[in-house]
């Protein structure tokens, strides 16, 4: 048996007030934006950290769905990845090496990961021992941005908080060159991501105004306007270069993919195609591989941000071969 208790007019007031938090859309953007705000919080505020020994332990890929692509993209796999390592997190660059996936963190560590459909599926883990800094800072292994190096050499990362580029051996464990990168950039402002360029570098920060060419005559400012922050750039299968876009607002984070397009001034920014998202996922590592058949495949690493409400998510984009001239 039910009894239906008779309202109380002590809770009027309380109930109205309810009422109105669940039904106004300022209210909840704000929570939203506070939640955005406190994934973002900079990396100097998070703990100093142990350094551990490079290690191989297991991956696990947990399929998901995500809302359709706006756009000519199309979403073909999602995943929720997590590894028994606590250096698995807060992934910030992405490129293929060896049948690999080649990551960095911002909290110094190099990660290489199996692709999906491998069994069993596997990351291995180390250290930057090398960098600016002491190693084991959270200021001094701020790693952003990755990409190998034009002539070979091995590994070119781009670091925030202390900005520089140091050149690494293909498997990290020698620095062969470093320049330092002084722009009066914030600390969390700076090289966000990189782009081989002929026999240089293209460096891009996070601000999404400014870019460095880098080589061997030395720094060169490049011409760059977007209302847009860069969280990284990669090349096509046609040599065509590609950024990783993101804004952040009431409504959680928003991006997109855009072409990098050059023009006598500098480079301009492209038509950009919205991602598919939840609102707290910030997409911060790319690589495009060609896909089987024709076309180009997206590849997309999450950044946990090291927070409870992120996570680390791989994510497939497949680009059909009628729409790569449609990007401009």
């Amino acid at each position: 048996m039910t009894v239906d208790m008779p309202d109380s007019p002590l809770n009027d007031p309380e109930r109205r007030l309810q009422h109105s938090f669940r039904k106004s859309p300022v209210f909840n953007s704000l929570l939203v934006l506070g939640v955005v705000l406190a994934t973002f919080v900079p990396i100097r505020e998070l703990p100093d950290r142990r350094l551990l020994p490079a290690r191989q332990v297991d991956l696990s890929l947990k399929p998901i769905s995500l809302p359709a692509a706006d756009g000519p993209l199309r979403i073909a796999g999602a995943w929720v990845m997590s590894a028994g390592d606590p250096r698995f997190g807060g992934l910030s660059a992405l490129t293929v090496d060896r049948g690999q996936f080649l990551a960095i963190s911002d909290l110094g560590a190099v990660i290489r990961f199996d692709p999906p459909g491998k069994r069993p599926a596997r990351a291995h883990l180390m250290d930057l021992r090398i960098g600016p800094g002491p190693d084991g800072r959270k200021k001094s292994r701020d790693a952003e941005a990755l990409v190998l190096d034009p002539g070979g050499r091995g590994w070119w990362v781009g670091y925030e908080q202390r900005h520089s580029l140091w050149l690494y051996d293909r498997e990290f464990k020698r620095a062969l060159a470093a320049i330092p990168v002084r722009r009066g950039w914030r600390d969390n402002r700076g090289i966000e991501a990189l782009l081989a360029d002929g026999d240089g570098l293209l460096a891009l920060a996070e601000n999404g105004r400014e870019a460095i060419r880098v080589d061997s005559s030395g720094l060169h400012p490049i011409d760059l306007s977007t209302a847009w922050e860069i969280a990284d750039a990669a090349r096509a299968p046609d040599s065509s270069a590609w950024l990783l876009l993101r804004s952040k607002g009431r409504g959680g984070i928003a991006q997109a993919i855009a072409p990098l397009i050059p023009t006598r001034r500098g480079y301009r920014i492209g038509r950009a195609w919205p991602l598919p998202k939840a609102a707290f996922d910030n997409h911060e590592g790319m690589v495009i591989r060609p896909k089987p058949g024709g076309g180009w495949r997206f590849w997309l690493v999450t950044d946990d941000g090291h927070r409870f409400m992120a996570r680390t998510l791989l994510v497939a984009l497949d680009l059909d071969r009628t729409q790569e001239n449609a990007r401009r």
